[in-house]
């Protein structure tokens, strides 16, 4: 592991909720309450599932037969990946195991949260990106998961020195936890690997294009669905290019990273990553 020294400032933990008004066509699922501890992730998520087929069944039958399925945000982002001097794309993938092919991520007129969570689950989905050099290997994100692809993906610029681009991302769960981790990852020995990570929030991201997340202390209260109205989707997607992230390069192989402490406070630290030369 990365050494890692001692934190310099804490801000209290606070959460502001914002109300958006949305035109009648959007489609808001209510999320279900749960107990936290349940739900809670850090390294690894532990998913919220129905007890028996039969329940996952009851709550199918609940979903009428004329949802709309709604393709949902692709991250696409730019770099120098591999060190060759030449850049390159890589773009995020959402993929059905039924089929292996393509799918949507969301559904419109779904009148509560767990049909998405069990139709996500039905599909048995699995997250990649892949880059348009055809020498890079693939970046697996989950297989077969409890997700809904990814909450975001960055290119973070070379972190540690060694002429390639450094990557984060944020996988999106398909759960009602509002505790997440955020990845650091490098391509090196023609292989991607993980630099370093870190427990965030979900709040502390921004939203994507067409999908809006209402958040709780503890957990999404509420996902909006709106595909008509462009003036907020344009001003989402701003503001999503517009977010600097939470991985700050110091100086070469040193970071600093905004995550979730042990007390549930915001916090920041400084990373060394030279040992990952």
């Amino acid at each position: 592991y990365p050494s890692v020294s001692c934190h310099y400032m804490k801000t209290p933990f606070i959460i502001t909720i914002s109300f958006l008004t949305f035109f009648a066509s959007c489609d808001t699922s209510k999320k279900k309450k749960v107990d936290i501890k349940t739900l809670s992730h850090n390294d690894t998520l532990q998913p919220y599932r129905s007890n028996t087929k039969n329940q996952l069944q009851e709550t199918l039958k609940t979903i009428t037969k004329n949802i709309k399925p709604i393709f949902g945000y692709r991250f696409i982002i730019s770099g120098d990946f591999d060190g060759d001097g030449k850049k390159e794309k890589l773009v995020e993938h959402y993929y059905s195991a039924l089929d292996n092919k393509e799918t949507n991520k969301f559904y419109d007129s779904l009148s509560e949260y767990e049909q998405l969570v069990e139709l996500t689950i039905k599909k048995k989905p699995f997250s990649f990106v892949l880059s348009d050099n055809i020498i890079i290997d693939t970046l697996h994100i989950s297989f077969g998961g409890q997700l809904l692809g990814l909450a975001y993906l960055k290119n973070e610029g070379d972190l540690n020195g060694d002429g390639t681009d450094e990557v984060s991302y944020v996988v999106n769960w398909a759960d009602w936890s509002n505790l997440n981790t955020w990845h650091l990852v490098t391509y090196k020995n023609r292989m991607w690997t993980e630099l370093y990570s870190f427990p965030i929030w979900d709040w502390q991201l921004p939203n994507l294009p067409k999908t809006f997340n209402q958040i709780e202390l503890f957990e999404l209260e509420q996902k909006i669905i709106n595909t008509t109205n462009d003036t907020i989707n344009k001003k989402i997607e701003k503001e999503l290019s517009n977010f600097k992230g939470l991985v700050k390069k110091i100086k070469r192989s040193k970071i600093q990273v905004i995550f979730r402490n042990d007390e549930a406070e915001e916090d920041t630290m400084i990373v060394d990553l030279k040992q990952h030369l």
